[in-house]
């Protein structure tokens, strides 16, 4: 029973950091320009230096190799964030955000 208890050996644990770009951060936030790029409310509420609180998402992750580029990036409110990551039709959603980055950012 005590070995059910005891903490997972984290040893063989390897993860990765990625490093975004606070320029690309900073490009999408603006381009957002205070709305979401998802479902286009407004950001929920202003950060305490008074900008929108909007959440760069990558739509081509890039732990699969996807650019850090605002060509695929796109600007969420925290509710179409998590919608991506945890709702049911996540990757659909995500395939539609993918599909609204061409009116954004064109080629």
């Amino acid at each position: 029973m005590a070995a059910a208890n005891a903490a997972p050996d984290r040893r063989d644990v390897h993860t990765s950091v990625i490093e975004r770009s606070r320029h690309v951060r900073d490009y999408v936030v603006a381009r957002s320009n205070g709305h979401c790029e998802g479902c286009e409310d407004p950001a929920p509420f202003l950060r305490p230096n008074g900008v929108p609180y909007i959440e760069p998402h990558h739509i081509l992750r890039l732990s699969d190799g996807g650019p850090d580029d605002p060509r695929s990036v796109i600007g969420l409110c925290p509710n179409c964030h998590r919608r991506v990551h945890s709702g049911s039709d996540g990757r659909e959603y995500n395939q539609r955000l993918l599909e609204r980055m061409a009116a954004l950012e064109p080629q």
